[in-house]
C-alpha cells in the first residue's frame, strides 16, 4: 500500500504487468485465506440463514483474525510489487488522489475482481468434500456443523460449503443500516491506509501493513454479525460468482450494498484525508521548501526533485 514507483502508473509510463499480476495473486490468496477462515469456523451462514442462531464469539474472533492476518501477510508479501491494495475501494482512493492514473487503477480493479473469483474457486475445490456425504444419511458422518443445511441448493443438491463465506445482510438488518455500516467500515480501512502508508509524516514505516490488518480485524469484529463484513467489492464478488457456478444463489436482499457502500466510504475517507490532513501537510512542506531556496544570485543546476547545488 505504500506508494512504490512500480505501481504509480503515471502518464507516459508503460503498464507494469508485474504489478497487475501481483494484485491478482494477492487478492486471490486473501480471499482464499479470509473466506477459508469463515468456512473453517463451521458457523458461517447460521447467523444469516437462521435468525435464531447467532454467530458465537469464538467464531467471530477466528473469522476476524483470518481476514486481518491475511491482509497483513499479503500486504508485506506483495507490497513491493504492486503496493498490496487487494481492494478496489483502496485503489479508488489512490486514483482519486492522483497517486495512480485511471488506466492503471482500472487494471488493478479488474485484477482484484478476477483474483477474488479465482481465490474463491480454489477454496471451493479445497472444501468441496464437506458436502459429499450430505445425502448418505450415514451415522458415521453426522451433520453437526450445519454444512448441509447452509449449502443446500433449491433443486435438492448442494453447492459450495457454507456459501464460501459469501456476504449477506442479516435478517434483522435493513439495507439502509447495512449500507451505512459497510461505508463506515470501509472508511476505517481507507483512512488507516492513507495515514499509515501514504502520509509523509507517518511513523508506521514498515509496520504499516500491521496497522492496516488491525483495521480490517476491527471492521470484521463489528460488521460480521451484521453484513458478513464486505468493505471490499472484490471480496464480495468472488464468492458470490462461484456460488452461482455451484448452483447456490447468494445474490439475496441487499447484495448491491457490497458494491456501492465501500466506494462511498472510501470517497469520504479520501476527502477527509485530502482536505483536512494532506493539504495542511503540503502547505507546511511548501513553507519549509521556501526557507531552503538558494539566494536568487546563486547560480544553480538541478530540478525541483533534487537539491539545488551552487555552481562555483
Amino acid at each position: 500500500m505504500p506508494k512504490f514507483p512500480s505501481c504509480s502508473g503515471t502518464e507516459g509510463k508503460p503498464t507494469d504487468w508485474r504489478a497487475i499480476a501481483g494484485e491478482f495473486l494477492a487478492t486471490a490468496l486473501f480471499v482464499w485465506a479470509g473466506c477459508g477462515a469463515a468456512v473453517a469456523s463451521s458457523k458461517w451462514g447460521t447467523n444469516v440463514d437462521r435468525a435464531d442462531e447467532p454467530l458465537d464469539a469464538g467464531a467471530l474472533v477466528a473469522i476476524s483474525l483470518g481476514f486481518g492476518l491475511a491482509i497483513t501477510t499479503f500486504a508485506y508479501g506483495f507490497g513491493h510489487i504492486s503496493g498490496g491494495h487487494m481492494n478496489p475501494a483502496v485503489t479508488f482512493s489512490f486514483v482519486w488522489l492522483r497517486d495512480m492514473d485511471l488506466k492503471t487503477g482500472l487494471l488493478y480493479m479488474l485484477a482484484q475482481f478476477a483474483g477474488a473469483w479465482f481465490g474463491a474457486l480454489v477454496l471451493w475445490g479445497c472444501t468441496a468434500s464437506l458436502v459429499f456425504y450430505c445425502d448418505l444419511n450415514d451415522a458415521r458422518y453426522p451433520d453437526n456443523s450445519n454444512v448441509c443445511e447452509t449449502s443446500a441448493t433449491g433443486d435438492g443438491g448442494y453447492g459450495p460449503p457454507y456459501g464460501l463465506g459469501a456476504n449477506q445482510v442479516a435478517p434483522k438488518v435493513t439495507n439502509g443500516c447495512a449500507f451505512l455500516i459497510e461505508g463506515v467500515g470501509t472508511f476505517v480501512l481507507v483512512i488507516t491506509v492513507l495515514h499509515a502508508a501514504v502520509h509523509k509524516k507517518s511513523t508506521a514505516s514498515n509496520a504499516a501493513p500491521i496497522a492496516i490488518g488491525w483495521a480490517v480485524l476491527i471492521a470484521h469484529l463489528v460488521l460480521v454479525p451484521q453484513t458478513g463484513c464486505g468493505i471490499n467489492p472484490a471480496r464480495a464478488f468472488g464468492p458470490l460468482v462461484v456460488n452461482s457456478m455451484g448452483g447456490l444463489n447468494k445474490w439475496t436482499r441487499g447484495w448491491w450494498v457490497y458494491f456501492t457502500a465501500p466506494f462511498v466510504g472510501s470517497l469520504f475517507a479520501t476527502l477527509t484525508y485530502q482536505f483536512i490532513f494532506q493539504e495542511r501537510e503540503e502547505n507546511n512542506d511548501k513553507k519549509n521548501d521556501d526557507t531552503k531556496k538558494p539566494h536568487p544570485e546563486d547560480k544553480t543546476f538541478g530540478n525541483e526533485d533534487t537539491e539545488a547545488v551552487p555552481i562555483p
